[in-house]
């Protein structure tokens, strides 16, 4: 009775032993069959925005007035007045801006107008020294042509007498004209002289530049008392090599310089603003120390609220050539572009929002030219839109329809601004 007893419990506890075991294996196998979720990858992306690329060539120029001009006198004299500017109590100083004709500097005139009044006088005498000798000249012409139309009431002697006089009286008239043609030259040298106590302006526009002259001042002849600059229009000058001025047969005129063209003209002097500037002269021949050509613009000088000009003798410019070669692009890194099964099949992946998970989607993309390590992204061709993320850096490799986390960017990671190639290559020439 007790073995029966005992084999009905162990048939009991291995009954319940193999219905645990049995559920346990239910619950493996269910935990099993549930789906796995795998962990986002962690990814940095760019935001797609048009960017500039400068590719033109930019070229340092040095600014020159229109014309230079320096006054001097021509005789040694005391400086006996300044112009005044209209309106202010004060001699002309460097940076005003005279007209034409303006005189500018005035020697003393006591010496020259004595000199001049004395040559005008001897001018003077000598020309009726010469009206004198003119009528003594005729009365001996006529005498002496009456004794030769007289025959026999007047005697050899007395003819002979009157071609003598005749004679001296033309030697006279011959004399008086050599002194009166002589002190003419000295009249004219006088009034030269008298004219040339002042110092004219010879242009308009005309800014002292330099000035080395004072009121009782003596100055030597040729001596340099000012220097006048024309800096309504400038020029600026520039050295370009040969490769930018010949005629290659594959080159376009964007990156070419020729007379007639306009350039665009930058300084920090004045950030911010652009001028444009006219090409008017290019070296027929190269500089033996830079074999560069040196290139000439002219541009009219903008004036200032204040009447200054806003470009200056000795500033330093920037002159670009091919600015038409800039424009705005799409770019992307390198490390952004994936290859797919051929070589023409390119793509990037595009981090978007899906059912509140973050997921890349992969988008055909065309390229253009590279820039350094920047890819431009062709319009035509691509399946990407302007303000989209595309994935740059990952360390894993992506799929379609993959979950990712998209990392905050830190300042440190911020990505340098390219410095661009001026010839950009294509994606298959950089390979």
């Amino acid at each position: 009775m007790n073995e029966i007893n005992f084999k009905n419990r162990t048939a009991c506890q291995w009954g319940r032993i193999r219905t645990a075991a049995c559920v346990f294996t239910l619950i493996v196998a269910g935990c099993d069959k549930q789906p796995h979720t795998p962990a986002p990858v962690p990814v940095k992306v760019k935001i797609l925005q048009p960017e500039e690329i400068v590719v033109s060539s930019l070229f340092s120029g040095s600014v020159e007035p229109l014309q230079t001009t320096s006054l001097a006198f021509k005789l040694p004299g005391t400086v006996q007045r300044l112009h005044r500017p209209q309106g202010l109590d004060r001699d002309v100083q460097v940076g005003d801006v005279l007209a034409k004709g303006t005189v500018i500097a005035e020697l003393d005139e006591g010496d020259l107008r004595r000199a001049k009044a004395s040559t005008e006088a001897r001018v003077a005498q000598l020309e009726a020294r010469v009206a004198t000798a003119k009528d003594n000249l005729q009365i001996a012409t006529r005498v002496l042509e009456r004794f030769n139309n007289t025959s026999g009431s007047v005697s050899e002697v007395a003819r002979d007498d009157a071609a003598s006089k005749r004679v001296v009286a033309a030697g006279e008239l011959e004399a008086a004209e050599h002194a009166l043609a002589d002190a003419k030259v000295q009249l004219d040298q006088a009034n030269d002289n008298y004219a040339n106590r002042q110092l004219i302006v010879p242009f308009d526009n005309a800014t002292v530049a330099e000035k080395s002259i004072e009121p009782g001042e003596r100055k030597a002849a040729h001596e340099v008392a000012f220097k006048l600059i024309d800096i309504s229009t400038v020029h600026i000058t520039f050295g370009v090599p040969d490769t930018m001025i010949g005629d290659p047969a594959l080159r376009t005129l964007d990156d070419h310089v020729f007379l007639g063209q306009k350039l665009q003209v930058t300084a920090d002097a004045f950030e911010g603003r652009s001028l444009v500037a006219t090409v008017t002269k290019i070296a027929p021949q190269a500089d033996p120390q830079s074999r560069t050509f040196l290139t000439e613009l002219t541009l009219p000088n903008p004036q200032l609220s204040d009447g200054q000009r806003l470009l200056r003798p000795g500033m330093i410019v920037t002159v670009r050539v091919g600015a038409k070669n800039d424009r705005q692009v799409l770019l992307l890194p390198m490390t952004a572009i994936h290859r797919g099964l051929s070589d023409d099949d390119l793509y990037v992946y595009e981090a978007t929002v899906e059912n509140d998970r973050e997921v890349v989607r992969a988008r055909k993309v065309a390229l253009g030219g590279i820039y350094n390590n920047q890819v431009e992204v062709a319009p035509t061709g691509s399946d990407v839109r302007t303000g989209a993320k595309f994935v740059v850096t990952t360390a894993e490799r992506l799929a379609d329809g993959m979950f990712v986390r998209v990392m905050q960017e830190s300042p440190n990671d911020a990505a340098a601004l390219p410095v661009f190639d001026p010839e950009p290559q294509t994606p298959r020439e950089a390979k």
